[in-house]
């Protein structure tokens, strides 16, 4: 648990001022949020916004979710050997994941990035969901997936995955 307490809350209209506010340092993570409501309208992913527990409209950081599938030969073994060569497995996709500059290295992200694994975990009981992936931006970004379990994918060096029974 942070030193900042965050509350995880759906992309709504009143996060719309801090939003334009935000920076985590990388121009095109700020830009996606602030395509968040496009992005939302037209489904190509589902954003969640973490805000200050105090100020609840005040954003601190955000996740943005999607679904994808992974061709079986991408998939590591023994899971590969028990698919059929053309198969394809679901995977819930973090698509984007950052934390405001001047809160980084406050416990945000931690609690930020075990609300999305606890939400795909809950999505994956109504939806098959093998496994959860995203792509590292960087490597500090990968060691810090890697703390939660994530692995590295056949198919990309720095696209990692987790699988969802993997999830605490």
């Amino acid at each position: 648990m942070s030193a900042f307490p965050i509350k995880v809350q759906p992309l709504s209209a009143r996060h719309q001022p801090s939003i334009q506010a935000f920076t985590c340092g990388v121009k095109f993570m700020d830009d996606y949020l602030r395509q968040g409501y496009a992005l939302e309208e037209s489904n190509f992913a589902r954003l969640f916004i973490a805000v200050d527990a105090a100020d609840k409209t005040q954003v601190t950081g955000y996740y943005a979710l999607h679904m994808m599938h992974i061709e079986a030969r991408q998939t590591p073994a023994p899971l590969s050997r028990n698919l059929h060569r053309d198969a394809v497995v679901g995977a819930a996709h973090i698509v984007n994941f950052a934390v405001r500059k001047d809160l980084q290295g406050r416990g945000i992200g931690t609690d930020l990035f075990r609300s999305a694994l606890k939400r795909i975990k809950g999505i994956s009981k109504d939806v098959d969901t093998w496994a959860v992936v995203l792509d590292a931006l960087n490597e500090d970004a990968e060691r810090f997936y890697r703390r939660f379990g994530f692995d590295t994918l056949a198919s990309n060096t720095r696209r990692l995955y987790l699988p969802v029974s993997a999830i605490a």
